[in-house]
């Protein structure tokens, strides 16, 4: 546990009461899957875009590169651990009512913690056991088949992309880009 804990810290920079949930939550995860860090029939999805998922990252082994980790942002201090051969899993949520105070202020940001506040926080959430969270059980479809993708040309932009992911619009095939899901402005071209 203490050389994945170290992964933590170094993937999300320090051990923040975020990374420390989820740390705790993804080992709670495989102890109720009955699965061991880095199975392959593993897979994660973090319900927020913050420190969660680094945790869930180091405890489990399931990487955004593997495509086992993924961040579906609802904005909730929840986790959910799946297997991608039974589509069964669980999901991890806090239990309000249970959490020490202090714990509980990080959770509901009452207030700016100091670092060392938030190291005490991030070492109390490691050793909490499975009374301070609702665990229920869930069925999950994976998010990716953990097969090779062929790879196709975007007729708009010449970009190539995976076939699952393209487009057909208008007889041609698309990136999500170009068929206007783009997350950013084009500037001008650089060194032009």
């Amino acid at each position: 546990m203490e050389t994945y804990l170290k992964v933590a810290e170094m993937l999300h920079g320090h051990l923040s009461p975020g990374v420390a949930l989820g740390f705790r939550m993804g080992q709670i995860g495989l102890e109720k899957l009955g699965l061991s860090r880095g199975d392959k029939r593993l897979f994660a999805v973090v319900e927020t875009e913050l420190c969660l998922a680094d945790g869930v990252q180091a405890s489990t082994g399931c990487t955004p590169g593997h495509s086992s980790l993924f961040v579906k942002d609802f904005g909730k201090l929840a986790v959910c651990i799946a297997r991608s051969d039974t589509k069964e899993g669980v999901r991890l949520s806090l239990k309000s009512e249970l959490l020490p105070p202090t714990v509980k202020d990080w959770a509901m940001c009452r207030r700016k913690f100091s670092h060392e506040e938030e190291e005490k926080i991030a070492k109390e959430m490691l050793h909490m056991d499975e009374t301070f969270f609702q665990i229920e059980r869930v069925t999950v479809e994976p998010f990716s088949k953990f097969e090779e993708p062929k790879i196709v040309k975007c007729d708009t932009c010449g970009e190539w992309i995976t076939e699952t992911k393209a487009v057909k619009a208008d007889g041609k095939t698309m990136c999500r880009a170009c068929n206007g899901a783009r997350y950013y402005q084009p500037l001008k071209p650089l060194g032009k």
